[in-house]
C-alpha cells in the first residue's frame, strides 16, 4: 500500500492553510461589506429619504392641485427591494391604519353585543387582537420554511392577518342560546349579565377545531377548489355578510342590545351613558351618517395616503363629533392601563358540542376564502401567480392563518384570517416590500 511522501503531505497542508485563509478573508470582506452597507443605509440621506416623491402621497385629488400627478405612476418596490427608512415607517403606518377597523370591530362587537363584558374586559380583548395580529402578520410576511419538508409558514408577501368577522354570527347565536337556557347569568329585571364562560367555551372549541385548517394547508390548492367550489364557500360568506349588515344596521341605530331592550338597555347604548337616547334616534343616525360622508369625501377627493386610511379617518371624525357633543366621557380612557399583554384576563376553557360543527365550517371557509386574497396580493406585488412557487405561498398562507388562530385562541383572542384590505395601499404607493409589512406588524 502506497503512502504519501513527505513533500506531498506538506503540499496538502499548505493547500488547506491557503483555503482556510482565503475563506477567512472572504468572511471578513463580507462582514466589512455588510457593515459598510448598514452604515451607509442608516447614516445617509439616500438611506433615510431616497428619491421618492413624498409630495405625491399628500396631494389631494382636487384640481388644480393634482395637475402634476394626473398621469403620475409611482415607482414600484418589489418584495425584497431596498426602500428608504422614512418611507418604510410611513407605509408601515399606512398598512397598520388600514387594519385598525378590521382589528377593532370584531372584539368590540362580540364583547358588548354577545357576551356583555364590561369596559375592562372589552379593552383587553381589543388589545389581545392587536397583539396577536402583529405576531401573525410578521410570521405571514417573513415566510418560514419547515425543515425537511416542502411546507412553509407564511406567504412571503405583504399580506396582513387580522381577526375574522365570520366568528360574529357564531358568537351571537351561541350566547343567545345560553342566555335562553339559563347557562349565562341574567339579572332579576331581565338584563343580561357578563358571560365569560361562554367565551371560554368558544376558545376551547376553537383549539379543538382549528386543526382542520392546519391539515387543509397540506392539500394542493386545486384540490381544495374542487372539494370546496367557490359557489359553496361564496354562498356561506354571503350569508355571513348579510348577517353582519343586519348587525351593523342595529348598531347604527344605537346598539343591538337596546333595539327593543328593557331595563339597563332601555336606552342606547345603555341608561348609564352620558347622553342615552332611544334606539333609532335621529341624532344617532346622523352621527353614523357623518362617518359615511367622511369616507365618501376622502375616497373622492383625498390624497393617496388619506384614501388608504379612509375608514379610520371616518371613524376619527365620528369619534370627534360624538366626543365634542358629550356622547362619551374620558372615564374609560383614563381608567385604561398604559400597557397590557396577553393573559392579563383569562377565561375558563371548555368544549361545547354545539360549537364544533359551526367552527369546523368556519375554519374550512377561512382556508378556502383566503386563497383569492393571497392571489390578489401576489398579483399586485408583481410575482408569479401560477406554478409551484405560488402554490407554496397559498399553502404557507393557509397554514399561517391556522397557526395564527391557534396562537390567538391560546392568547384568549379571536380567530385569524388573511385580509386583502391593504392591497389598496400597495397599489396607490407602489410598494410591495416586506420591510413595510414588518414595520406594520410592529405598529
Amino acid at each position: 500500500m502506497e503512502t504519501p511522501s513527505t513533500s506531498e503531505k506538506v503540499g496538502q497542508e499548505q493547500d488547506v492553510i491557503q483555503y482556510a485563509s482565503s475563506s477567512n478573508e472572504r468572511v471578513e470582506h463580507q462582514e466589512k461589506d455588510n457593515w459598510g452597507y448598514l452604515k451607509h443605509y442608516f447614516t445617509s440621506r439616500e438611506g433615510w429619504i431616497g428619491d421618492y416623491d413624498y409630495l405625491y402621497l399628500i396631494t389631494p385629488n382636487i384640481w388644480p392641485l393634482n395637475r402634476k400627478y394626473k398621469d403620475y405612476v409611482a415607482p414600484f418596490y418589489g418584495l425584497n427591494d431596498e426602500i428608504p427608512i422614512f418611507l418604510t415607517i410611513l407605509l408601515g403606518l399606512q398598512h397598520a391604519l388600514t387594519m385598525i377597523g378590521s382589528i377593532v370591530s370584531p372584539p368590540l362587537a362580540i364583547a358588548g353585543g354577545a357576551f356583555n363584558f364590561d369596559a375592562t374586559i372589552t379593552q383587553y380583548l381589543v388589545s389581545a387582537a392587536f397583539i396577536t395580529t402583529g405576531i401573525a402578520t410578521a410570521l405571514q410576511v417573513t415566510r418560514v420554511h419547515i425543515t425537511k419538508t416542502p411546507f412553509y409558514i407564511g406567504t412571503g408577501l405583504l399580506s396582513v392577518v387580522g381577526p375574522t368577522f365570520d366568528i360574529l354570527p357564531i358568537a351571537f347565536n351561541y350566547t343567545s342560546m345560553r342566555y335562553a337556557n339559563g347557562t349565562c347569568p341574567t339579572a332579576e329585571d331581565g338584563t343580561q349579565l357578563p358571560c365569560p364562560d361562554a367565551w371560554g367555551a368558544i376558545l376551547g372549541s376553537m383549539l379543538c377545531t382549528v386543526w382542520i385548517q392546519i391539515a387543509m394547508s397540506m392539500v394542493p390548492p386545486k384540490t381544495l377548489n374542487k372539494i370546496f367550489p367557490k359557489i359553496v364557500t361564496g354562498s356561506l360568506l354571503l350569508l355571513v355578510g348579510v348577517y353582519l349588515i343586519n348587525s351593523g344596521m342595529q348598531n347604527w341605530g344605537g346598539s343591538s342590545n337596546c333595539n327593543g331592550g328593557e331595563g339597563f338597555y332601555a336606552l342606547c347604548p345603555n341608561i348609564g351613558a352620558p347622553k342615552p337616547l332611544a334606539w333609532g334616534d335621529p341624532k344617532l343616525i346622523g352621527l353614523g351618517f357623518s362617518v359615511f360622508v367622511t369616507v365618501i369625501i376622502i375616497e373622492q377627493f383625498g390624497s393617496p395616503i388619506m384614501k388608504s386610511a379612509s375608514i379610520i379617518l371616518g371613524l376619527a371624525v365620528g369619534c370627534a363629533i360624538s366626543g365634542a357633543t358629550g356622547y362619551w366621557s374620558r372615564e374609560n380612557i383614563d381608567a385604561a392601563p398604559a400597557i397590557t399583554f396577553l393573559w392579563v384576563h383569562t377565561f375558563k376553557l371548555s368544549v361545547d358540542g354545539a360549537l364544533i360543527l359551526p367552527l369546523l365550517i368556519m375554519f374550512i371557509c377561512e382556508a378556502v376564502s383566503c386563497m383569492p386574497d393571497i392571489l390578489a396580493t401576489a398579483e399586485i406585488s408583481n410575482v408569479d401567480i401560477e406554478g409551484t412557487q405560488f402554490n407554496s405561498r397559498i399553502q404557507g398562507g393557509i397554514l399561517c392563518d391556522g397557526l395564527g388562530s391557534l396562537l390567538s385562541a391560546f392568547g384568549t383572542g379571536l380567530p385569524m384570517v388573511s385580509q386583502a384590505g391593504n392591497n389598496g395601499v400597495i397599489s396607490l404607493t407602489g410598494c410591495a416590500s416586506r420591510r413595510a409589512g414588518w414595520c406594520a406588524s410592529g405598529f
